[in-house]
């Protein structure tokens, strides 16, 4: 069960995740962005067999809440999920994504660890220098999570 939320953020209701796929009902997301010491953000690239954006690059973890969680709750069972870690994380802001039906709630950690990647959803994880993403974006595809992440997140790095 997910927790069903209005354009404002308020529960209005709960629906099992399957009757979120009519793309009638808004739910929550929790977007971690990690940096490593050097204030290199760590990327990933979705796997081609993904049905959303398929070869995009995102966060380094993501993930609907479920019902009665919260987005740090969900953001720190997404970490351990994905990666296989437990960081500090800054909650940085949040947004709705209108072509999504989901409202996001961004994290940012710091991490320079070694990672247990869930290679069945990712093709491949990056670093990138503010600076070289900058670069790099007009060739990139890059989910609109990210777009969006990027004014809340590269002023803290």
């Amino acid at each position: 069960m997910r927790d069903v939320v209005n354009e404002q953020d308020e529960i209005i209701d709960q629906a099992p995740k399957e009757e979120f796929a009519t793309g009638n009902l808004i739910c929550r997301v929790a977007f971690i962005m990690l940096a490593n010491s050097r204030g290199e953000l760590l990327l990933h690239q979705r796997s081609s067999k993904k049905k959303a954006y398929p070869l995009y690059w995102s966060g380094s973890a993501a993930g609907h809440l479920v019902s009665g969680e919260t987005y740090e709750e969900g953001a720190r069972r997404e970490l351990m999920e994905e990666l296989g870690i437990e960081v500090s994380l800054e909650f940085v802001g949040k947004f709705y994504s209108a072509a999504d039906r989901e409202m996001v709630g961004v994290f940012l950690g710091f991490y320079d660890g070694p990672l247990k990647i869930e290679w069945h959803e990712v093709e491949r994880v990056e670093h990138f220098s503010p600076a070289d993403l900058e670069k790099r974006r007009p060739t990139m595809q890059i989910t609109s999570f990210v777009e969006r992440s990027l004014p809340m997140v590269l002023p803290r790095l």
